[in-house]
């Protein structure tokens, strides 16, 4: 299975190759446009933030992109490219990266974007008071760690402005993945006069200030964010679309709906079950691509009942991950009994023995572990299962806990949660079991796997190992990339064994896009796209 993965993905990479997307958008002689630049999309729940220190979901980001622009982007192939500098220089052993701002780079106030900006940036992501909940990816830069557990002050931090247009960032230990993160939605340079006049209001429309291809002109929250056009963007004679409106639409079925109707241009996803009809209704439409993310079940380890790893183990096998992709998700996701999910760089993948037992074997196994853990279908566990209120989670958590209830009795009670209370739910602990899905961050297994270290603040299951932390510190210090793989791949097997999260499939990005809508081709494997890249064609009837 991880082979055919393998061969999709190469394919998808090399096919979307010809379509080399570079800042902008890339409109071909004679191509006639529509007179009407609009792009309606659906954006699914509630965005978390749109503070970029505080980002910590694809809804986020997803509008962060088109506001704000970082030092690197990464193109519609995952390629890393040049955006907020136009050009950067590595030291010899890995460690100083040297980056040569545009100079043509201005805020949407007119004002120059400074290396300055970005220094101010940084140190605010990483300084306790500001308890940005994604810290930790920045742990790599020089004394980011010791900054972020109050031990340094974030003036140290290493990252400093050499003039006005050059910035130099020193790492603690070289890593082939930074540029990666650095095109990340929290690594983009902010304004401190905008943030330090308005205070937690600086993100409103009528205050936030930016340095994207747009400006935010209207959040209606609940319903739409609506960005237009930035014309002090550098490249903004190259921006072909003039407004976006993000629309938040949580049941995937009325999206679809809205779609149909023209009243959406594209869909956050498909509803669930309906992919292979929606294929065959809208063959050119219905884009479909592997993704680096992953669907699975965490488990709170702090309190009952998921404080015993024997009923945390009988509930994840029990789970047919095959049924599971076919029959529930039907999107072509894969199922995996890994955290990473396929397609993530130099890591080999750890199948468990019993994952190749059979149907039979598998629910003997599962249902001894459930007595050993103290249940029967005589003294059922009791297990709260909490999920975001939309129609994708609500159908898989009820599959999930159906199963459970057939081959174990388990006696499931079942909560929705509007997204933003969902996530707090799960920060604070408040939970039992929940389906998530993760999306890298950055290419590299560490993005996964550094989830469940026991100081990270998104280890929201609160998984401990001493051993699991030693495995990832040295892999994080290994410069030796083969070492660093193995130490990694020793690090997840002990975690799977466990099962302080059980993994169920490695995802898809799908979604409908009208025909008319062209410059971008979703090959991304991050799914990272800007508003930017696209532009609408003309078109007479909608499809």
């Amino acid at each position: 299975m991880l082979n055919e993965f393998k061969k999709i993905f190469v394919f998808a990479l090399l096919s979307s190759a010809i379509q080399y997307n570079t800042y902008s958008a890339i409109v071909p002689p004679g191509t006639k446009l529509s007179s009407v630049q609009v792009l309606n999309k659906d954006n699914s729940s509630e965005p978390s933030s749109l503070d970029p220190s505080h980002c910590r979901d694809n809804l986020g980001a997803n509008i962060i992109f088109d506001l704000f622009e970082g030092l690197v982007i990464d193109d519609a192939n995952g390629v890393i490219i040049p955006a907020g500098a136009h050009d950067w220089k590595v030291s010899a052993d890995g460690l100083k990266y040297t980056f040569f701002l545009r100079k043509n780079a201005k805020w949407s106030d007119g004002s120059a974007v400074t290396a300055n900006d970005f220094v101010y940036s940084f140190r605010r992501f990483v300084d306790p008071k500001t308890a940005a909940e994604m810290a930790y990816l920045a742990s790599v830069i020089k004394n980011a760690k010791n900054i972020t557990e109050g031990k340094q002050k974030p003036e140290t931090l290493g990252v400093k402005a050499l003039n006005p247009y050059t910035l130099e960032i020193t790492l603690e230990t070289p890593v082939k993945y930074f540029l990666s993160l650095l095109s990340g939605a929290n690594f983009v340079p902010l304004k401190k006069e905008t943030i330090e006049k308005h205070k937690s209001n600086w993100t409103n429309p009528n205050k936030m200030v930016s340095n994207g291809a747009y400006k935010l002109t209207a959040w209606n929250v609940g319903e739409k964010t609506t960005l237009e056009k930035n014309p002090f963007y550098w490249d903004s004679k190259n921006t072909i679309i003039n407004q976006v409106n993000n629309f938040v639409v949580q049941d995937k079925t009325a999206s679809l709906r809205m779609y149909e109707a023209g009243q959406l241009d594209w869909t956050y996803g498909v509803p669930p079950g309906m992919f292979q009809n929606l294929k065959m209704k809208y063959p050119e439409e219905l884009r479909s691509f592997p993704s680096l993310s992953v669907g699975y079940l965490t488990f709170n380890t702090t309190k009952p009942p998921f404080d015993n790893k024997k009923l945390r183990e009988a509930l994840s096998i029990i789970i047919n991950r095959t049924h599971f992709t076919k029959y529930i998700s039907g999107k072509n996701e894969l199922p995996i009994f890994d955290f990473p999910p396929f397609g993530i760089a130099n890591y080999d993948h750890y199948v468990p023995t019993w994952a190749n037992l059979s149907e039979q074997q598998i629910r003997e196994k599962a249902k001894k572990l459930y007595q050993e853990a103290g249940y029967s279908k005589e003294k059922p566990a009791i297990v709260k299962f909490t999920y975001s209120t939309n129609e994708t989670d609500k159908k898989y958590a009820t599959a999930i806990t159906s199963i459970w209830n057939k081959e174990l009795g388990v006696k499931t009670e079942m909560f929705s949660e509007e997204w933003k209370i969902h996530l707090a739910n799960l920060s604070n602990k408040n939970f039992e079991t929940t389906l998530q899905l993760w999306s890298a961050d950055y290419n590299d297994a560490q993005n996964f796997l550094g989830l469940l270290e026991s100081n990270n603040v998104q280890n929201v299951g609160g998984y401990k190992n001493a051993k699991f932390d030693a495995l990832m510190m040295q892999a994080e210090k290994e410069s030796d990339q083969n070492k660093r793989k193995k130490l990694l791949e020793e690090a997840s097997k002990l975690a799977m064994d466990e099962f302080p999260v059980s993994p169920i499939y490695s995802s898809t990005n799908s979604r409908l896009i009208k025909k008319y809508i062209q410059g971008a081709y979703f090959r991304n494997p991050q799914d990272n796209y800007r508003s930017k890249e696209f532009y609408i064609v003309e078109h007479g009837k909608k499809s």
